[in-house]
């Protein structure tokens, strides 16, 4: 996890420990003061009782993560004889983003000490750091090597090449993910049972886009100096990808106010892609066609996910 995750990571646990260590006076706050001139208990045994059953109640969620995602890649550049292809070093997909979820916490709860509910999910998350590279190369030719007439030019500007450096990137830019699930939440029994942990399945989907550069550098001898550039860069179009995931999300109740409840949550993801995620971009020169490739299947399909944020939920039988 990066230096930016941990932080974020680091707030938001401490802003839930003081949450929680505020829920019993808020709760005790919230409570509405006996009126003596109200009607007897009618309506106060209607609030009672909606309070003790379940009934449709729309949540809002609201948070700030990091994803992890190991990725490599691959480019193919047009040569004096056909094509080679170029792989070397590369970064993990690693990327804060922000996500905005609604679920719906269904009356289907069985009356057991948990209360196990069923809960619809759902979420839209956006990644915020872009163009991660998955291939990066940076080769040097000298004119008596024998991979420089296949990579570089003879000649500059009419005077015989002596070296040339080539500059390579492959890149992944994650633009959105979308989910949508079932989970079942669990009450824990103690203190004043506003603690909660959730464990579902979700559908997930992610729009993926492939980018590439490359760069290369001519330079003739030092005696008759002259230099020729030559830069490239491609952008692909968002590729589709489609996976399933499985969700933990410990979360707690923190403040009463009417209908609304105010909470914090922190949530884990781990997703598994059932297609091949290679996307790829291709670029027609009048050398040939360059194409940039990134796996983000290679070492494994899987993507990694922690989110810590807040939470309102609506009782609109409270209304």
């Amino acid at each position: 996890m990066t230096r930016i995750g941990r932080g974020l990571l680091a707030c938001f646990l401490l802003v839930a420990a003081i949450g929680i260590g505020s829920t019993a006076s808020n709760r005790a706050a919230a409570q509405p003061v006996p009126d003596r001139d109200a009607p007897i208990a009618a309506d106060a045994a209607d609030a009672a009782g909606a309070r003790d059953s379940t009934g449709w109640e729309p949540r809002l969620n609201l948070g700030i993560g990091v994803l992890v995602q190991a990725q490599k890649g691959s480019a193919s550049i047009p040569t004096a004889t056909g094509s080679t292809t170029l792989k070397d070093s590369a970064d993990s997909l690693i990327s804060p983003h922000f996500g905005l979820g609604l679920d719906l916490l269904t009356p289907l709860e069985l009356p057991i000490p948990t209360r196990p509910r069923l809960v619809m999910t759902s979420s839209v998350q956006f990644p915020i750091s872009r163009s991660l590279i998955s291939n990066r190369v940076g080769l040097q030719f000298n004119s008596s090597e024998s991979e420089f007439s296949e990579n570089c030019p003879a000649q500059v500007g009419g005077a015989n090449a002596s070296t040339c450096n080539i500059r390579l990137r492959s890149q992944t830019s994650i633009d959105y993910l979308w989910t949508a699930g079932i989970a079942i939440d669990f009450t824990l029994p103690f203190d004043e049972e506003q603690f909660h942990f959730a464990q579902g399945f979700e559908y997930i989907g992610m729009a993926v886009q492939a980018e590439g550069e490359f760069q290369r550098r001519s330079t003739a001898p030092l005696g008759n100096p002259r230099t020729e550039s030559e830069f490239l860069t491609a952008k692909g179009d968002l590729e589709l990808f489609h996976g399933i995931s499985l969700i933990e999300t410990f979360s707690v109740d923190a403040y009463e106010q009417g209908p609304m409840m105010f909470g914090f949550f922190l949530q884990g993801r781990l997703s598994w892609f059932s297609t091949d995620r290679d996307p790829s971009v291709s670029e027609q020169t009048d050398r040939g066609r360059f194409n940039f490739v990134s796996s983000l299947n290679d070492p494994e399909p899987i993507q990694y996910q922690i989110m810590g944020g807040v939470s309102v939920r609506f009782d609109p039988r409270l209304w």
